[in-house]
């Protein structure tokens, strides 16, 4: 598990088994083309789960150029090469237009007992996953990794760029309590977080999760305050997040008259291959409570991988 961001202001998961509720946000989901050629590169023929897929290699001294015709959302499923007998890899992508860095991503992997090159025996790893935007205009965009010594890329554009994605809610399998929150007339389901009483998703990876969280305010709490989380996978060492937040402004408690939701803060999450519990404990303030809605891309339309 990775934290890929934390905003103040801001999975592809497998349903099956689980005690989920999914709610859909009234948006469009996108349809993703995977890019099969680019000049001057070989393409990498990968076997997913007996599917073929088009890769391109990468290496920090080759990095790829992709054209893209913007706005437009380019979706970089990387996976490195391992040396022989290498047990995992650890590796940095960035993705450039000029200058300018778009977007970057470090993460590590194992070896894939899904995937295998076409033509060779060489071990590749897990897939890993980052997104790009890329504005209005025709542009070049810049490909580039660092700390391996190669890593294939696969490149999706999605097709439907500027429209909004859809977004299901991923209800926890254990929760202290369930509270609804309503903000401009509609109601929104958070999971509480209450000191010892953590609450646990499950997740099945490769995928990204976006975990929003808001802190309860009682009637003694006044001005910015402050609430610290730790997040674990499984029996991994937990990370430790702190937030600052005030008081929401449009927002209240339908059925917890006695407080008020603060803001929201986001934490995004990247989550390996794999079945994986994700606790989210409460570690700040020791008497107090933070609300946790969990939310996941609905499955994309088109070619995933």
């Amino acid at each position: 598990m990775k934290i890929l961001n934390r905003t103040p202001a801001a999975v592809m998961v497998s349903m099956a088994a689980l005690p989920a509720v999914l709610l859909c946000s009234p948006a469009l989901a996108e349809t993703w083309r995977g890019v099969e050629r680019l000049k001057g590169r070989d393409r990498v023929t990968v076997i997913v789960e007996e599917k073929t897929r088009t890769y391109f290699r990468a290496t920090p001294e080759a990095p790829l150029t992709v054209p893209v015709k913007g706005p437009a959302r380019v979706r970089l499923v990387s996976r490195a090469e391992l040396p022989a007998g290498a047990q995992a890899s650890s590796y940095r992508v960035r993705a450039m237009l000029g200058r300018k860095l778009l977007e970057r991503q470090g993460t590590e992997s194992t070896p894939s007992k899904d995937a295998r090159l076409a033509k060779t025996p060489r071990a590749i790893g897990q897939s890993r996953q980052m997104i790009v935007n890329v504005p209005k205009g025709e542009h070049e965009l810049k490909v580039s990794i660092e700390g391996a010594s190669s890593v294939l890329l696969r490149i999706l554009v999605s097709e439907g760029a500027g429209r909004e994605e859809r977004t299901v809610g991923l209800a926890p399998v254990e929760a202290a309590r369930t509270v609804s929150l309503k903000e401009n007339e509609k109601i929104f389901p958070y999971y509480s977080a209450l000191p010892g009483k953590p609450i646990r998703f499950k997740v099945v990876g490769p995928a990204s999760l976006d975990l929003v969280t808001r802190l309860d305010y009682d009637s003694s709490m006044r001005g910015s305050q402050s609430y610290r989380l730790a997040i674990s996978d499984g029996s991994k060492h937990p990370r430790e997040v702190e937030f600052k937040t005030t008081k929401a402004l449009t927002a209240i408690y339908a059925d917890l008259p006695e407080l008020v939701p603060s803001k929201f803060r986001r934490l995004k999450l990247s989550v390996g291959e794999g079945t994986h519990e994700i606790t989210v404990a409460l570690l700040k303030p020791v008497t107090g409570s933070v609300e946790v809605q969990a939310r996941i891309p609905e499955p994309w339309v088109g070619k995933a991988e």
